[in-house]
């Protein structure tokens, strides 16, 4: 019954970010006017990472005033410092995708940022982290999939502009990084996540906000703050700032393959309005990739989860606990005189 609940608590945390991804991915290419946003887009960042500290530090105020924990229950330097690098990642690729989607349909974009699932399943591995032998298989077959939908076989080249493959793949990378060190934090520190949140959406508004300051400086004409907001301007503030909560619940009970494999589903639907409503060219080859594209990520989330879960309750309950990467050092404990851990169990 536990595991249902675990593998509910998955499956919910997925679908939360896939509906408010796409909405949010959508709203990207809505905002702009002939090709270019009416707003600039280093103030959208800075809002939108202003909005998450607000949402983040709420929740984390209400969980201290009914827990009465300490506000800074379990903060140390290095989790600081962790947050820190993290934030900066972020703020650089979220500040890229605005570029990306000047040159690239969202359902493209989508599309591009697929094959994270397995360059985060190549750095969990570097971690310690198994997967089950489908789950490699799922992975890869999406790889080639996504390879399949963006090959444009009678060019011989992409169905986008070089420019756009190099900016998707960038972020890509990045996207892949950080899912995995967003984890490892999240999992790795006894910190309450929206503490965690809080910490990062600070340092990530005063990054966003010199880089604002900073695009103010160099040659040309310069948009003020909130100059060109318009109602889809600040709805794409607000999905974004839930995007990052979404995120963070999916890396609490899921993982980040399972974050990436959510941009498949994201990519179905943005591929369906991005030909209806933005004049995306399509062929066979792209809708038979999106059909194995989407049968892999249901095989993932419906079987492989389930059969890497199976064989992690069979295994010897006597086996090593694996160890924290992010943190290490151990304590004696003195009625056994067994090392155990100081860094604590990952958050069920």
């Amino acid at each position: 019954m536990r595991e249902l609940s675990d593998y509910a608590k998955q499956l919910g945390a997925f679908v939360v970010l896939v509906v408010v991804q796409s909405t949010a991915i959508l709203l990207f290419k809505l905002c702009q006017e002939g090709g270019r946003y009416t707003f600039n887009p280093a103030s959208s960042v800075a809002l939108t990472e202003i909005c998450k500290l607000v949402l983040a530090g709420s929740l984390h105020l209400q969980y201290v005033n009914s827990s009465k924990k300490p506000f800074w229950e379990g903060v140390t330097p290095k989790v600081v410092i962790h947050y820190f690098g993290l934030s900066a990642l972020y703020t650089f690729n979220n500040q890229l995708s605005f570029y990306a989607l000047e040159v690239a349909d969202p359902g493209s974009m989508s599309l591009g940022k697929s094959v994270a699932p397995y360059l985060c399943a190549l750095l969990l591995r570097f971690t310690g982290e198994r997967l089950h032998s489908l789950q490699w298989v799922c992975v890869v077959i999406q790889c080639c999939a996504i390879a399949i939908v963006q090959y444009d076989a009678c060019k011989g080249t992409g169905v986008l502009p070089m420019r756009a493959y190099y900016m998707i793949g960038m972020a890509t990378v990045i996207t892949a990084i950080t899912s995995v060190w967003n984890q490892l934090i999240i999992k790795g520190f006894e910190v309450p996540i929206n503490l965690q949140n809080s910490i990062m959406y600070a340092f990530g508004s005063v990054i966003a906000t010199g880089s604002y300051l900073h695009s103010t400086t160099t040659k040309g004409h310069h948009k003020a703050f909130f100059e060109g907001y318009t109602t889809l301007a600040l709805l794409l503030v607000l999905f974004q700032a839930f995007h990052g909560l979404a995120v963070a619940l999916v890396y609490k009970y899921a993982d980040a393959i399972v974050k990436n494999f959510a941009n498949s589903s994201v990519m179905a639907i943005l591929i369906i309005i991005s030909y209806y409503f933005f004049a995306l060219q399509t062929t066979v080859h792209s809708w038979l990739g999106i059909v194995i594209v989407l049968t892999t990520t249901y095989c993932y989330m419906n079987i492989a989860i389930g059969l890497q879960q199976t064989e992690a309750a069979a295994a010897p309950k006597s086996a090593p606990e694996k160890a924290h990467l992010l943190e290490d050092g151990t304590v004696t404990n003195s009625n056994n005189g067994e090392a155990s851990s100081n860094n604590g169990e990952a958050r069920a």
